[in-house]
């Protein structure tokens, strides 16, 4: 794949055809303290999607600085551990029994979802555990002029349990690339609300399929101390559980808005 380099000075890899960039070319504490450098980062990742960072390996104090590139850092769900010293940090530890390992976005059961997130590999097993993220553009882009036309001014209901739960249009608009977005997800997505309950029941299906066809998708290859920074409006994304031993991922997340078509 063809390489460009950017005028902040750093050279954008393509990882896959339709989502994911491996970025070469610079040091962290140069990301951290140079204005262009961050403005190209922020303008790579509404073009990609995902951003690899191979191995920068950043301190703890370094993976919320770099966070703050793209937003505020918000601290984790109450539901998930965050790390003692950095509250910023939640850390997933296979450990103790964590898995994401069904396509998702994160927390959209909430009405305000996180814009971004940033991912760093601290443990990594000795083989698998790879983490794969979809393209959400291109999937409502693969969709027929039919189906585009049924899914209009469609919502559903996403929910972590039935106290916490909220609505969202079916296809939302990226607000700063203006793209439109297919947004349904298997972890949180329940039902589609102003549909009758049987086409509900064959179309959703469906649509949870579709966004995961392989041609959408980007498969990362984990190294320790690896960062992977992706735009968590426009993308799901999937941890494989194939692995033995333990593996220790530390994520920060990016304060957001709520979606909306």
């Amino acid at each position: 794949m063809s390489q460009t380099t950017t005028s902040a000075g750093f050279t954008i890899e393509p990882a896959s055809g339709l989502i994911g960039a491996t970025l070469h070319g610079f040091d962290l504490e140069h990301v951290l303290t140079d204005a262009e450098l961050q403005a190209g980062l922020r303008a790579a990742l509404l073009e990609h999607l995902v951003l690899v960072l191979p191995q920068p390996d950043p301190t703890p104090e370094q993976h919320v600085a770099l966070a703050r590139v793209f937003g505020t850092p918000e601290p984790p769900e109450d539901y998930n551990p965050a790390h003692p010293d950095h509250p910023e940090l939640c850390v997933f530890d296979s450990s103790g029994g964590y898995k994401a390992d069904k396509w998702h976005a994160d927390v959209t059961w909430k009405e305000v979802i996180p814009d971004a997130a940033l991912l760093c590999m601290r443990v990594n097993p000795p083989a698998g555990g790879d983490t794969l993220w979809s393209n959400c553009s291109a999937a409502y882009d693969g969709l027929s002029n039919g189906m585009k036309q049924l899914l209009e001014n469609r919502r559903a209901i996403h929910e972590i349990s039935p106290e916490h739960q909220t609505e969202h249009p079916v296809v939302v608009t990226h607000p700063e690339t203006g793209k439109k977005l297919l947004f349904v997800n298997e972890v949180f997505t329940r039902n589609i609300v102003n549909l009758p309950p049987d086409e509900s029941a064959a179309i959703l299906p469906f649509l949870l399929q579709h966004v995961h066809r392989p041609e959408y998708a980007y498969r990362h290859r984990w190294s320790e101390g690896d960062v992977v920074i992706w735009d968590n409006r426009a993308t799901q994304h999937y941890a494989v559980f194939d692995f033995e031993g333990r593996r220790v991922v530390h994520r920060v997340g990016i304060a957001g808005g709520a979606p909306a078509a």
